[in-house]
């Protein structure tokens, strides 16, 4: 399996500098070759923050996001160790399991009578047909129907609106895999992005659910426009307050996720939100 990872968004995630160990900061090589033993020793877990379709306020969609339960620095989350994992080549190996993780869960909801999709980030870099092929196949191996897992393209490195990358998200959009433009309105991430790109949801980002000005409700409302045009549907996140709930159904948006809703949870946790939903 080729690279899918996960970074979140969520309030805590900014979290970054050198990891400590006593009074000596941990050198990023000696966290890589920790985190290539994480994988051995399960300290990596999946937790799911759930998205609501904003008309029925029902869970619809999880997002998968990663935790590494560290044995010494306790529950980590992405923001202190991916860059890590990228540098050291460690991505790749992250991605399978989070697809892994994230698609055996699915598959079980599903077998359970709770219909539910995820979303697995992907880094553009990683947009290639064997990329494709790779994630199609194992999403047959599990059974899982059309429309099951949606990767959403992270902003960096930039979309270079070549053949191979729109082969590949066409590639996965045939196949019942849903493409989704991650953090709208930051990076690289503009209007032309969603005009261009095969895709079939477009993220708001946080930084614009948070921002009132007249300019930001402007450029979301087009956003919107466009990704109606193309017959997809938009996502906003970031959703902390009741401000950012209404501004969120004033644009339109069809589903919403963020801590005014629920947090990033563990299975055990999530579960009772998504059978609320479903029954």
């Amino acid at each position: 399996m080729d690279d899918l990872s996960r970074v979140d968004r969520d309030p805590n995630a900014a979290e970054s500098g050198s990891v400590h160990e006593g009074d000596q900061p941990r050198s990023a090589a000696v966290l890589a070759g920790q985190l290539r033993r994480a994988f051995v020793a399960g300290e990596l877990t999946a937790y799911f923050q759930p998205q609501y379709d904003l008309k029925t306020g029902r869970v619809v969609a999880v997002e998968a996001l990663c935790r590494w339960q560290h044995p010494q620095d306790g529950l980590l989350l992405p923001g202190r160790f991916i860059d890590i994992a990228e540098q050291y080549g460690l991505i790749a190996d992250l991605g399978r399991y989070m697809l892994e993780e994230s698609g055996r869960q699915i598959a079980d909801w599903n077998k359970r009578g709770v219909s539910m999709s995820v979303s697995i980030n992907v880094s553009p870099s990683e947009l290639t047909p064997e990329f494709a092929a790779s994630v199609l196949g194992r999403l047959r191996e599990l059974d899982l129907p059309r429309g099951a897992v949606t990767v959403e393209i992270i902003e960096s490195p930039e979309i270079l609106y070549s053949d191979e990358e729109f082969t590949t998200l066409n590639a996965l959009i045939d196949g019942g895999v849903g493409v989704s433009i991650d953090d709208f309105g930051t990076g690289s991430t503009s209007l032309e992005l969603v005009r261009r790109l095969p895709l079939t949801e477009v993220k708001i980002d946080k930084s614009l659910v948070q921002d009132g000005s007249a300019e930001v409700d402007a450029l979301v409302r087009e956003c919107l426009a466009i990704a109606r045009d193309r017959g997809a549907h938009v996502v906003a996140e970031g959703i902390e307050t009741r401000e950012h709930f209404d501004r969120a159904v004033g644009w339109g948006c069809d589903r919403a996720q963020g801590y005014f809703f629920s947090p990033p949870l563990p299975v055990a946790e999530v579960e009772p939100l998504l059978s609320e939903s479903a029954a």
